[in-house]
């Protein structure tokens, strides 16, 4: 293998390939490389000496080549020099290159059904999300990673099993933890209370501003009322059929004050009601429509055990109390 004057300086530059350069170092340990390199260093001090020269002619300078004992030791330490610089080009070429990336800020989502609507989300880790009417949840656009959304108003879910990840619902001071199951929260703002039924498979409710709280385990059936007033949690004698019977259209009151009973239809239907003439009396009400009743027929059921008027206009519908 011979070598040219120039590789010395590609060599010495980095720009020989990794086995090249090996092939170099052991070329040049060889008696014939030993000889090379001392042509080279010849070279390059009588380059130095003229660049030397051509920056002060004033100055003679009297310059001999070294003798060759002085060769050899010069030769020898060019060598321990590009043993050097081998060490460095070898360590530079087996590293791979670091590779810097920004990371993306994950964007945050929200997906909302209006007054009178209903909307079915499918999430990126293939949960099902059911809301009810004036209802939304949040997440990030890296929901796949934590599984992690907020609820307000009212909604279903079927979430995928994947035990390496739970899937949790936050719902102002409370998170519900699941696995892979089925249930429903409702959590509308004007109600003091959030309800929370499980269908099928396990879920954990945990306080999330006191991290202190022991965990609450629900079973399928059970539903589970969360008071905001006093943070406490209690067992509800409620039906899950009951509590997830919006999905299919069905509407049912059972002993409701007016008041509250008006609010849900405002969302169900997407109107908004107004009084002409007295104040929304203090009334409960019971009553089970069939599914997608139209508006109508359910007020003129409610007047028939309060003693009322309506007309609706559009989505206005004005309410006169006798």
């Amino acid at each position: 293998m011979q070598f040219r004057y120039e590789d010395f300086e590609k060599f010495q530059k980095g720009l020989m390939e990794k086995q090249e350069a090996e092939r170099f170092l052991n070329w040049i340990n060889s008696p014939e490389g030993e000889q090379a390199a001392q042509v080279w260093i010849e070279k390059e001090w009588e380059n130095f000496d003229h660049k030397d020269g051509a920056t002060d002619q004033k100055i003679t300078k009297i310059r001999s080549l070294p003798t060759p004992f002085k060769w050899k030791n010069i030769a020898a330490t060019v060598l321990i020099l590009l043993s050097a610089v081998a060490v460095f080009y070898f360590n530079s070429q087996s590293t791979p290159p670091v590779e810097y990336q920004l990371s993306e800020i994950p964007k945050e989502i929200t997906r909302t059904s209006p007054k009178g609507k209903k909307l079915k989300v499918t999430l990126s880790d293939g949960s099902t999300v059911h809301l009810n009417s004036e209802s939304s949840i949040s997440y990030k656009s890296n929901f796949n990673e934590s599984r992690v959304l907020e609820l307000t108003g009212e909604a279903f879910f079927e979430v995928m099993s994947d035990s390496t990840r739970p899937f949790k619902v936050i719902t102002r001071d409370i998170a519900t933890v699941a696995l892979g199951t089925s249930f429903n929260i409702n959590a509308y703002e004007e109600k003091e209370e959030i309800l929370i039924s499980l269908s099928s498979g396990k879920i954990k409710i945990e306080d999330t501003e006191d991290n202190s709280k022991e965990s609450f385990f629900v079973q399928p059936g059970q539903s589970i009322g969360y008071a905001h007033k006093d943070r406490i949690l209690r067992n509800k004698d409620i039906a899950i059929e009951k509590a997830i019977q919006w999905k299919s259209g069905i509407l049912e009151f059972e002993d409701k004050p007016l008041e509250e009973v008006l609010f849900t239809l405002e969302r169900w239907y997407g109107v908004s009601f107004s009084t002409i003439k007295g104040k929304i009396p203090y009334h409960k009400c019971s009553g089970k429509f069939k599914p997608n009743e139209y508006l109508d027929n359910v007020l003129e059921a409610l007047s028939h055990s309060i003693e009322f008027e309506y007309t609706i206009e559009n989505k206005d519908v004005k309410l006169n109390f006798k």
